[in-house]
């Protein structure tokens, strides 16, 4: 990966595409900002590599209790795959 992503540039981005659609919405967007990095373990152990993520979210035009909502069914059925 050549360069890690602006964190700001990406928000920027994020709320644009909302605005862009012109509908009510609400967005979380996450992405690996770079390469994975080698962290240190404990003594005798391999180092594993663990990479870095980026997170922005953006609301255009969405009550609050609607996004938490949407943002409650959206983790859980996250952990609900993922474990």
């Amino acid at each position: 990966m050549d360069q890690p992503l602006d964190q700001q540039a990406i928000q920027k981005k994020v709320e644009a595409f909302l605005k862009e659609l012109n509908v009510p919405a609400f967005i979380v967007f996450g992405w690996k900002k770079g390469d994975s990095v080698k962290l240190a373990t404990a003594p005798g152990q391999q180092p594993s590599a663990q990479a870095e993520f980026g997170l922005v979210s953006s609301f255009f035009q969405v009550p609050t209790n609607a996004a938490v909502k949407g943002l409650s069914w959206a983790l859980n059925d996250f952990i609900s795959r993922a474990l």
